[in-house]
């Protein structure tokens, strides 16, 4: 099976030849066709960029990438059959909701009809007959976000990027929009690209994803094994919530002398141990009650279910682990 994009040894550079700003740096990477592909790291981390060079708003420094085996690196974007959604959704506010839809359309020189049957048919695609007459700023911002869904798919592209489109909405929103933009992709069986920085979006949305740091990808793969098993100190840290222990620590706990990720749902509080701290903070969350002890200088986290006894805050206790929990990282 061809990939649905492929990234060959890619960089952009900002700045002067004598010192560059390496904002994507000698990126391999294969996205499947008909996957939900996730592109998380914190802010300057290179993923917006990787993005911008598939739609052709940037051009590579050097390496290629490949849409379906084809070689882009020198087509413009409106060749490349790919759309984006951006976080501002960039909707005219002087056209209906029709018009907006069907833009792209027009654009590409389809008779009015026509473009117009096919506008209603993709609102009805993200749960909007009857909004066509409508203007966007009549709308909500969950409804406008599905009006510039819309405005992608209504091209028909073979891939869809989509860059932070949820970040402008408020919590309860944008969960319910995680769900129908997975669901809408399973439906359509269309490759998304999503960039986030959040990392519980990535996670619950995406069928595989990458994660970088500085221009490069620090680890590529499956959410649960991502989260489970993180490749070095800077995703465990990144990805959810874990406890990254030094060596000593970890050797104290009963594992080798190596860096290792425990997550806080996998950490117990005991009375004694061979680790043992000071609580230093309480923080309910609800289901459960993250207690935060330190640890000669290492901060350690336990989750405590709802309904168990919680230790007082500056009370002494112990760390208590399985073995099979720790998860050895690279130092770095």
């Amino acid at each position: 099976m061809i990939a649905a994009i492929e990234f060959l040894s890619l960089s952009r550079h900002f700045g002067s030849p004598a010192a560059p700003v390496r904002a994507v740096d000698q990126v391999n990477l294969t996205i499947a066709e008909g996957s939900f592909f996730a592109m998380l790291g914190p802010s300057g981390s290179g993923k917006t960029t990787c993005l911008r060079l598939i739609s052709g708003f940037e051009q590579p420094t050097s390496g290629s990438i490949r849409i379906f085996g084809q070689d882009v690196s020198a087509i413009p974007p409106n060749r490349r059959n790919v759309n984006t959604v951006f976080q501002d959704y960039a909707l005219f506010p002087h056209m209906n909701v029709r018009d907006n839809v069907a833009y792209g359309l027009m654009v590409k020189g389809m008779g009015r009809s026509q473009r117009y049957a096919k506008a209603e048919e993709m609102l009805s695609v993200v749960k909007l007959s009857g909004y066509g007459e409508r203007k966007p700023g009549q709308l909500s911002g969950g409804q406008r976000q599905r009006v510039a869904l819309a405005r992608a798919l209504v091209n028909e592209p073979r891939v869809l990027l989509l860059d932070e489109p949820l970040g402008a909405l408020d919590l309860k929103l944008r969960e319910a929009m995680q769900d129908e933009l997975k669901a809408l992709q399973k439906r359509l069986g269309i490759t998304f690209v999503f960039v986030t920085h959040d990392q519980h979006e990535a996670l619950s949305m995406a069928d595989s994803l990458a994660v970088f740091n500085e221009g490069r990808i620090a680890q590529v793969g499956a959410p649960e094994d991502i989260y489970a098993r993180p490749s070095s100190r800077f995703v465990a840290d990144f990805v959810g919530s874990s406890n990254v222990l030094p060596p000593a620590v970890t050797q104290a706990l009963g594992g080798p002398a190596k860096w290792a990720s425990l997550r806080p749902e996998k950490t117990r509080l005991a009375a004694q141990s061979a680790v043992m701290g000071e609580v230093s903070a309480l923080r309910y969350l609800g289901a459960a009650t993250r207690v935060i002890a330190q640890c000669n200088g290492v901060e350690i986290a336990a989750l405590v279910p709802a309904g168990q006894a919680l230790p007082d805050q500056g009370a002494r206790v112990g760390i208590a682990v399985d073995l099979h929990d720790l998860h050895m990282m690279e130092a770095g």
